[in-house]
């Protein structure tokens, strides 16, 4: 979505410098064959810098997939990794994913590491494939921690096992501005949010266009047979239409949320200690 910017601009200039050149044609009349020269080189510098930015940028947001899922399947014990590519499929046993916290570099100077939870298929001591699950936690690498250890439970333990009250999902997958607008202009704090509207709001245009200009991923048909095969006893969980709209009849919203708050706390609680075991390498997921 960052290369939308750079095209947009480029566009701009380049009407612009059109414009210009039209209006001092217009007032001196035919430009001497230097000055073409001059405009048409800048021109073609600027269009291949546009192609540059297409090729190497935007194909990364756009003509691909809306978004790659990862599906665990406690029943069969498998790993499903969309990843639209081939197959489109990845698919292991869940004792042949070794899961560790990856770390990123910091965005800036200032900046904390930001952490999240990857995925390496084996295939005895090489790794064959590697992928993120879900996002990441921002400098808490704790809390990417208590993601695996949900995510460990579940499949080892069963749903039943999740230490939650009735569970209800938060995030949307719909392609809505409504759903970019929220995401983006929610990103900037409460206390910035109207300060930086001029920003966030086209950046949720970009991103509404580089959504509607992917695909949604569907499953093979085999992966959604074994996940059929077998039912849990426990209702399915539906994603919103609208982002963050979730069922506050009963009360379970607000238990859900006080749940959420107390567990985010103590994950946090514990940053430095996890922190310290990945300098020594001695954590394990």
């Amino acid at each position: 979505m960052g290369a939308s910017v750079f095209i947009s601009l480029g566009i701009i200039f380049i009407v612009a410098i059109l414009h210009a050149t039209m209006s001092l044609v217009d007032r001196v009349g035919s430009l001497a064959s230097g000055d073409t020269y001059a405009i048409a080189g800048l021109i073609a510098v600027v269009l291949g810098f546009l192609a540059f930015v297409f090729w190497k940028l935007l194909l990364r947001d756009i003509l691909r997939y809306q978004y790659y899922p990862v599906r665990f399947d406690r029943i069969s014990q498998q790993v499903h990794v969309f990843t639209g590519k081939g197959a489109k499929v990845v698919s292991a046993s869940w004792q042949d994913v070794k899961f560790i916290i990856g770390r990123d570099k910091p965005m800036g100077p200032g900046e904390g590491y930001t952490y999240d939870l990857r995925g390496l298929v084996m295939r005895g001591d090489q790794v064959v494939h590697t992928f993120a699950v879900g996002s990441d936690s921002g400098r808490d690498p704790a809390i990417t921690l208590a993601q695996w250890e949900m995510i460990r439970r579940f499949m080892e333990e069963g749903r039943s096992a999740l230490p939650f009250p009735p569970l209800q999902l938060y995030t949307s997958v719909e392609p809505s501005f409504r759903n970019a607008f929220i995401i983006h202009v929610s990103s900037a704090g409460e206390g910035l949010m109207l300060i930086a509207l001029p920003l966030t709001v086209p950046w949720a245009l970009f991103r509404f266009l580089a959504m509607k200009l992917c695909r949604k991923p569907v499953w093979p048909a085999a992966v959604l047979r074994h996940g059929a095969s077998a039912n849990s006893g426990a209702p399915p969980l539906r994603a919103p239409a609208v982002y963050g709209r979730v069922n506050r009849e009963g009360g379970r919203v607000d238990e859900m949320e006080r749940f959420w708050k107390e567990s985010i706390a103590a994950a946090k609680a514990r940053n430095d200690e996890v922190r310290e075991q990945l300098q020594k390498g001695s954590i394990s997921v």
